[in-house]
């Protein structure tokens, strides 16, 4: 049962695995990664917004903070993989923000996830193997929504931007390199009857 979708209030203490959060009349203590400590030590004393995770054991419930809604979601999904846990869960996305962590799942990179402390190859291939089915579509949204909007812009009917869309997802691997997806969508566009 989730109760807490984020936590708004002022940084009081960092600590190497927690953050403590005050809101005026609780101060939560929120667990975080690594890599998230190091980039809060410049917020200590300012108000930060923390997506959170209820993560409930045995007689306790934790809260896990994540700077985006996107981190905290896969953090869910990992945590719940057997043999992935909590731990290693947080320690993926403290390593690899989501948009890497998809991209990683797409060209099965296997190597990148066992460079992750902790993961050992069948963790990581059990990882590749239950999350690969659920990735979310909305990882690529922003990028194909600038690039269906630039199209637009240009005058294109929105049925063969479509068209051009599938061509474009099974041409790149990542949508990244926006000037080339966007002379490639040209050039085919241009192509159409």
């Amino acid at each position: 049962m989730v109760f807490l979708n984020h936590i708004y209030g002022k940084l009081l203490r960092i600590a190497e695995d927690f953050v403590v959060v005050d809101t005026g009349a609780f101060g939560f203590k929120i667990y975080i990664g690594k890599n998230l400590a190091l980039k809060l030590n410049e917020k200590l004393g300012d108000n930060v917004l923390l997506y959170v995770a209820e993560v409930i054991e045995k007689d306790n419930v934790k809260l896990f903070g994540f700077l985006s809604e996107e981190e905290r979601d896969l953090f869910e999904s990992l945590k719940n993989i057997t043999g992935v846990g909590v731990k290693i869960a947080l320690r993926i996305v403290s390593t690899l923000p989501p948009k890497e962590f998809y991209e990683v799942l797409e060209k099965e990179d296997l190597n990148t996830l066992l460079n992750i402390p902790g993961i050992g190859k069948k963790i990581a291939q059990k990882i590749f193997l239950e999350i690969k089915g659920v990735i979310p579509k909305r990882v690529y949204n922003d990028e194909e929504n600038v690039i269906k909007n630039a199209l637009l812009n240009l005058g294109y009917d929105k049925k063969d931007i479509e068209l051009v869309m599938r061509d474009i997802r099974k041409e790149f691997k990542s949508l990244d390199n926006l000037e080339e997806i966007i002379k490639f969508a040209l050039k085919r566009l241009s192509q159409e009857p």
